[in-house]
């Protein structure tokens, strides 16, 4: 697995020690998003510019495409929980059917695919700063918040990133 996996990051998943009973540690989940974000871009750098726009990685996404959906499920994730303001935490797509899910990552697409390489890499660091101030300012988080949250960042960005592995090998 060329440049997906930096040495000492977990193999698979969010892979955190902890008890069952005890919410999971800021600083843990802080670290595994930095090494799995560190990966994700050492893979992304792997691709030739000329195939960065691509339609391949996936059936119908390019390279830029998956890069900006990672970032935007990472600040769409942060800013929910940042929506709790401490309280219990509720799934935002629980009573909703796929449809949902499908028109936010068609509508994520569509304003990704609007931007110029550089662009969309400018608005993406942006965008993943802001996800990490919210991260950062929330309060405790139970086990299910922290789980979601490592859903829709690090275990993101390592399917992703699998998935531009298998393009780079094609």
């Amino acid at each position: 697995r060329r440049a997906l996996t930096p040495p000492g990051a977990p193999e698979s998943g969010v892979g955190l020690p902890r008890d069952a009973r005890l919410p999971p540690r800021r600083g843990e989940l802080r670290a595994v998003d930095r090494q799995s974000w560190a990966a994700f871009v050492a893979i992304v750098g792997l691709v030739p510019p000329d195939r960065r726009e691509v339609r391949e990685v996936v059936p119908g996404w390019s390279l830029k495409d998956l890069f900006w959906h990672n970032v935007g499920w990472a600040l769409f994730s942060a800013e929910e929980l940042a929506k709790l303001d401490g309280g219990p935490f509720v799934d935002p797509f629980e009573g909703h059917d796929d449809e949902t899910v499908d028109r936010e990552n068609a509508e994520q697409l569509e304003r990704g695919r609007a931007l110029t390489w550089d662009a969309m890499l400018t608005q993406a660091e942006a965008m993943r700063a802001r996800a990490r101030e919210l991260w950062a300012g929330l309060g405790e988080l139970t086990p299910e918040a922290a789980d979601w949250f490592a859903e829709e960042t690090s275990v993101h960005y390592e399917e992703h990133g699998e998935e531009i592995d298998r393009f780079l090998e094609a």
